[in-house]
């Protein structure tokens, strides 16, 4: 039986605890608990985020020590953690080292439907492994009650996120519940996917392999390991093999059962061609984070998938019957553009759109190219929004990338209305606003004070606050521009432009005073966007 964040506040160990927020979301269901202090929204945070496997139902503890002074950056945690798909968290030694907990952070959860949870204020005796060890057991003994646990696992998967239902999240998911090694091959014994039990061991998988597959069990009892191999047919006929491996006690039938159902289940659902060696597979392999795929894949197809340094997303606008032969000639007409200036050029339709990698030497090249491949989708009456991303490290920095996207690519288009091309810079600037909108109706409205300086009387100047949006937003700070966008005569834009900065006291277009002018707009036309949907 799955066990509930409203159950575990029923435990002893929760006495005293308030719910701040997210009251919506108590019946979300928990199936482990993880620490997280080190929460200062950086660039170390980010690795860190962006290294562990995230699995879904996971209640967090923290005290916000490293961040007890910074609001907006304890709203920034909340929304980070929501996103990838953990399930509440619970805040520790308020009135001792956080002094409060803000109405904004309170405001975000309510937003999110991700419970807050308040332990008892002021103490100095707190333990988080109070509440570990009493939530684990609650958990365990819920595991052990209910046997069958497909829907469980199924249940789990549903709520998270798109970007997080992987055949890798899928692994780790049963791993952690039966806390077995699933190790997912090929017919031929190449390894395509893996799930370690325990996390922190990861065994010689080629060996462990080779030994199932010569029905060596008995070497692996030697080490205490026992083993079994399962047999997956897909609805696309691809066979696959799962090796299952725990320590110390057989694996029960019922168990192997469940487990090679969901995976086949799941790949029937996602990845029909999973065990196949088909190039377009190497994009979803990268944005699912499926290392060994990937790196079969590039083996394959003799591919340097680290010299891959730029993404582009192609997201055809609204929903069409001709979807795949819209996305079909996007690709298409993407390598027309790409391919004659890059070493290696791979697309794919995923979730709704294209994605494709490539090898692209020329960064400062790609306005053009990407505005030239919008011309030519337009002429073939496709309307579509592009997104590229240049100077891709590795493919973990291209995976943040594309789900940076998927959260924030609605907020941009709203922010940038007539916009059909974008840059990494435009969607990672999105989602700052889309985060500072998310802290609450306060946090937006102390962004937008710089534009109280334009207040005519008791209402603010529509001309002046609407001229100042498109010239920022939409023209790039051009009166040119600006006035073809606004048809007006370019005179009256100066004469408003100037007449901002006699009201604001500095130059528009000075640095770095317009930098919180340019939020100020951005925020303005998205929560107007928001206002008129």
């Amino acid at each position: 039986m799955a066990v509930t964040i409203c159950d575990i506040l029923k435990l002893p160990c929760m006495r005293g605890a308030a719910v701040l927020g997210g009251h919506a979301g108590l019946q979300k269901t928990v199936s482990t608990v993880s620490v997280l202090e080190y929460t200062v929204p950086d660039e170390v945070q980010n690795d860190l985020l962006n290294s562990i496997q995230f699995v879904g139902s996971e209640l967090v503890l923290t005290c916000f020590a490293s961040i007890r002074d910074d609001v907006d950056a304890q709203c920034d945690v909340i929304c980070r953690i929501a996103e990838v798909g953990e399930v509440g968290l619970v805040l520790y030694y308020v009135g001792t080292i956080l002094s409060k907990v803000d109405p904004k952070v309170i405001a975000v959860a309510d937003r999110l439907d991700f419970p807050l949870i308040c332990m008892p204020q002021g103490l100095h005796n707190l333990r988080y492994s109070e509440v570990i060890s009493e939530v684990m057991e609650s958990v365990i003994k819920g595991q052990m009650r209910e046997t069958d646990f497909k829907s469980e696992i199924m249940g789990r998967l549903s709520a998270l996120p798109i970007y997080q239902r992987s055949v890798g999240t899928v692994l780790a998911m049963l791993s952690d519940r039966v806390k077995t090694t699933i190790l997912l091959t090929d017919t031929d014994g190449n390894l395509l996917n893996q799930a370690y039990w325990p996390r922190n061991i990861e065994p010689d998988a080629d060996l462990f392999i080779s030994l199932c597959r010569a029905g060596k069990y008995d070497e692996l009892k030697k080490d205490r390991i026992y083993a079994r191999r399962e047999y997956i047919n897909t609805a696309a006929s691809s066979s696959l093999e799962l090796l299952l491996l725990k320590y110390d006690e057989a694996i029960a039938d019922f168990v192997a059962e469940q487990i090679t159902e969901v995976v086949k289940i799941c790949l029937n659902l996602w990845s029909q061609s999973y065990g196949e060696h088909v190039l377009p597979e190497l994009v979803q392999a990268i944005l699912k984070d499926e290392p060994f795929k990937m790196r079969r894949i590039a083996e394959t197809f003799k591919i340097d998938v680290k010299s891959m340094n730029t993404m582009l997303v192609i997201t055809p606008a609204g929903i069409s019957p001709e979807h795949r032969k819209i996305a079909s000639t996007a690709i298409s007409l993407a390598k027309a553009e790409f391919s004659p200036c890059c070493k290696s050029f791979v697309a794919d339709m995923y979730e709704g759109g294209v994605v494709a990698f490539m090898s692209a030497p020329l960064a400062l090249g790609m306005p053009d190219l990407a505005e030239s491949l919008d011309s030519a989708l337009v002429g073939m009456g496709i309307h579509a929004t592009i997104m590229y991303y240049v100077n891709m490290r590795d493919t973990k920095q291209v995976r943040r990338a594309y789900l940076m996207e998927q959260a924030s690519k609605e907020t941009a288009m709203c922010i940038y209305p007539g916009k059909r091309v974008f840059t990494f810079a435009d969607i990672e600037f999105a989602s700052q606003i889309r985060t500072l909108i998310l802290q609450g109706e306060e946090a937006a409205k102390n962004s937008m004070e710089v534009l109280d300086a334009l207040y005519e009387g008791p209402r603010l100047s529509a001309e002046l606050t609407d001229t100042l949006s498109v010239y920022l937003l939409d023209a790039n700070s051009s009166l040119e521009r600006c006035a073809k966008k606004m048809f007006l005569h370019l005179n009256t834009i100066k004469y408003r432009i100037n007449k901002i900065s006699e009201l604001l006291q500095f130059k528009v277009g000075r640095m770095p005073e317009t930098l919180s002018l340019y939020t100020a707009v951005a925020v303005k036309r998205a929560l107007q966007a928001a206002a008129d949907k």
